[in-house]
Formats: structure tokens, sequence, C-alpha cells
């Protein structure tokens, strides 16, 4: 059975440094540089744009869950961290080419990525939603691209699924609208350029949280099928084991003292884990 999700009705749905001494390695171009200190340094990617995640406020500094986690992740370890940001592609290559020593992100673990990167134990879970104009009729994602246009972020998985049906039926083609970012998904409907769009629940939630989605609300339920969801982790460059051990260890001291659930409430009105 669907379910609507406009907030606030949706309010009811909805720790080691000594192995880490060896880490740094020459900063990449525009990250922070260390400050001055004895203890080891790392360097932490997150998602340039991708709010409540990761974003920058009106003084440019980056502000979101994974750097406020980030932080406390960083504390627990003992250790001092710079944050830089990134598009997501980037993210996953630079952390794959050892130019960050951890990547926030929001990386889906698939068996092209173990390839090349370390994944950490999971630190929330993704599922993708349908979003579009309040009384819109319920549809699954099938049935709503046969009749209405669908915004999603070009690249995504999520446009990826969309590529997927309308390969099926070329006449479909036209109903998916790739856009490059998630304000100008959110942009594409309120401009009629689409009627509907889909992205990561989550960035969905924050959005209809907004004065933004006044108006909206979610089209049936939340998917993580077809790869359309899934455990999220942090990722490591290649061989480094134990830094990927003490993260998991300082994730998991994190949940049972209720640090993260404390960060969890001041960005979404239910557990993401």
């Amino acid at each position: 059975m669907g379910f609507r999700m406009r907030f606030p009705a949706a309010h009811a749905l909805l720790t080691a440094a000594s192995l880490l001494a060896g880490l740094v390695l020459p900063q990449p171009a525009g990250a922070d540089a260390p400050p001055p200190t004895g203890r080891p340094h790392l360097r932490v990617v997150v998602i340039d744009h991708s709010p409540p995640f990761s974003d920058r406020d009106a003084d440019g500094l980056l502000v979101g869950f994974n750097i406020d986690f980030g932080r406390e992740l960083c504390r627990s370890l003992g250790v001092v961290c710079s944050f830089d940001a990134a598009p997501f592609k980037q993210i996953i290559d630079d952390v794959a080419a050892g130019r960050y020593d951890i990547g926030f992100g929001n990386v889906l673990r698939t068996p092209d990525r173990e390839q090349r990167l370390l994944f950490s134990i999971p630190y929330w879970r993704s599922s993708t939603s349908l979003v579009g104009r309040r009384g819109v009729p319920e549809l699954g994602l099938e049935e709503a691209i046969r009749s209405r246009r669908i915004a999603a972020i070009r690249g995504s998985r999520q446009h990826a699924a969309l590529l997927r049906l309308a390969d099926a039926d070329p006449a479909l083609q036209a109903n998916v609208i790739p856009v490059s970012t998630l304000d100008d998904l959110w942009e594409a409907m309120r401009s009629g350029q689409s009627e509907m769009a889909i992205g990561p629940t989550l960035n969905v939630v924050h959005f209809l949280l907004s004065d933004s989605g006044d108006g909206f609300e979610t089209i049936g339920t939340p998917m993580s099928e077809d790869g359309l969801g899934g455990t999220v982790h942090i990722v490591f460059p290649p061989g480094q084991h134990d830094l990927k051990a003490s993260v998991d260890r300082a994730l998991t001291a994190l949940r049972n003292d209720g640090t993260y659930q404390r960060i969890n409430r001041n960005y979404f009105p239910f557990d993401i884990y």
C-alpha cells in the first residue's frame, strides 16, 4: 500500500590514532590545509551539494549530516580531519586513487565499486522516491513513465532506471527529463518542465520539509530494488584496512552512545540507520 509523505504528517513515517599516523598523503588541490598539530591528519571528502547530507552555508562553510557525523567520527578516532567537497563520481575516483582518506559520498556497495574501494559497515540506508504535486494519483515507476514526464539527475541511479524502462519503448524517451543538480530537479517540477521527479528519498524528505516543497508530496512507496536503494557506506582507498577497521569500531561506538541518533534527529524526523 502506498503512502503520502508531506511533513509534519510524515514524522510518524518516516573510535586507533596510532594506526593512522602513516596515512598523510599529498594534499589535494582545493582541500583545507591540515592544522598544525601532532595528531594524525585525515582528508575527508563529501558530496558538494546534497542537502541535508552536505551543502555550504552563506559563509561558504560545509554543513550537513555527513559533516557533523564526520567530525564526531574524527574526534572518536583521535585524529584531525579536513573536509573538502566534490561531485559524486569524483569522490569515487579520488578516494580510489588515494587523494582522500575517507569518502562520505553516500555510496552504495556494488561489485564494481568493491574492486576499487574499501567499504565501512553501513551507516544509513537509502531508497528512492517519486515526488509530484499534491493530488497526483499513486503510480508505480513503470506506470508513471508511461504517462508523466519525470525529471532525474543525469547519471544517477534513478536516471539509469528511467532509461532502462524507456529503452523498452522508444516513445517513452521524451518522458525522461535529465537535469544536472538537486536544485534543477525540484525546479523542473515547479516550472512545469516535468510533472514528477525521482530522487533519493532522504533528499526528497529535505525538499518536502522546505518552503519550496509546499504543494508537493511523494507518489507511491519508496523503492529499493534494481539498484534504487540499499545500505550506504563510508569508503576508503584500497589497502587501508586498518583505517576501515578503526572507523567501523568508531561508528559502532557512536551509535551505542547515542551520538549518531542525536545528529540524526537534527536532520531527519526518523532514524535513517
